[in-house]
């Protein structure tokens, strides 16, 4: 799940493998309209908004951490989160992972939880968690930065999809490995890195193209010009190619015998023919 606002910073749990010990830290937050929740979602009460049941079970997973139920509490933290973006609920998230030894999933939570607006004691014990993390994994992997061109995409890790889109900080593992970048609307892109202690991953940025269909062109210029296509050129007197279906704009080059001109062309699906070699102005 993505989650790229924070709202509602009520409280944080914070925990420690060694003494499992349950702080708060309050800071103050705008508080977002009331949403609907999911019909069918087992976790909201009847009546009950999404963002207060949200709320709800980031309570209830507070208790659970004081109880020292450490993996239950992270079922509530979850279903809080997948119910409304709660900052505290990410972070809650990444806390409990931390405590249980899960590092390299804690990660993108902490990451992620830098991005609230958070006091100066707050950052300095995310930071602190983050340091710890990065310290147990840095026998096996690397923090990378991955950035996309459109901004927000799903990032992947080999087969892992992360919770949290670009930009974002990941941890990659040493050795081979597959990084994807996928937004809707657009081609995903694949980076292969290979890294490892002495030669640790570079971060990664990636232009995504349009997934849009194309269909097969004939454009035919009078001869001896030359070919553009939406400001490009594309060859000479007679171009065959895929072009996005869609309008375009096809210029015909000066010639001894003929001006250059444009013409607005649309591209359907199926083969296209488009022919101004008769063109004579």
């Amino acid at each position: 799940m993505s989650v790229s606002m924070f709202h509602k910073l009520r409280s944080f749990v914070l925990t420690t493998a060694v003494l499992s010990t349950l702080f708060a830290v309050t800071v103050l937050a705008q508080t977002p309209p009331a949403t609907d929740p999911p019909p069918s979602d087992p976790n909201v009460r009847a009546g009950e908004s999404a963002d207060r049941a949200a709320e709800r079970l980031n309570e209830e997973g507070k208790k659970l951490v004081a109880s020292g139920k450490y993996e239950e509490a992270l079922d509530k933290f979850r279903a809080s989160l997948k119910l409304f973006p709660l900052s505290n609920a990410i972070f809650n998230i990444g806390s409990m992972l931390y405590t249980l030894k899960q590092y390299e999933d804690a990660h993108p939570y902490l990451e992620q939880t830098l991005k609230a607006p958070l006091d100066p004691r707050q950052r300095e014990i995310v930071l602190s968690y983050l340091d710890n993390v990065g310290q147990a994994l840095k026998l096996s992997h690397a923090p990378v930065v991955v950035e996309s061109n459109p901004p927000g995409g799903t990032v992947i890790v080999n087969t892992k999809e992360l919770p949290f889109v670009t930009p974002t900080r990941v941890m990659i593992p040493f050795g081979t490995t597959d990084v994807t970048v996928q937004v809707a609307g657009f081609k995903p892109q694949t980076v292969v890195v290979s890294s490892s202690r002495v030669n640790p991953p570079k971060d990664i940025r990636v232009r995504l193209e349009r997934d849009e269909p194309d269909a097969q062109v004939s454009l035919r210029c009078p001869q001896g010009s030359d070919v553009f296509v939406d400001g490009t050129m594309r060859g000479f007197e007679l171009v065959r190619d895929r072009m996005l279906i869609g309008q375009h704009v096809a210029r015909c080059g000066k010639t001894m015998d003929t001006k250059a001109f444009e013409r607005v062309i649309t591209v359907r699906s199926g083969a296209n023919a488009f022919d101004f070699s008769n063109v004579t102005k």
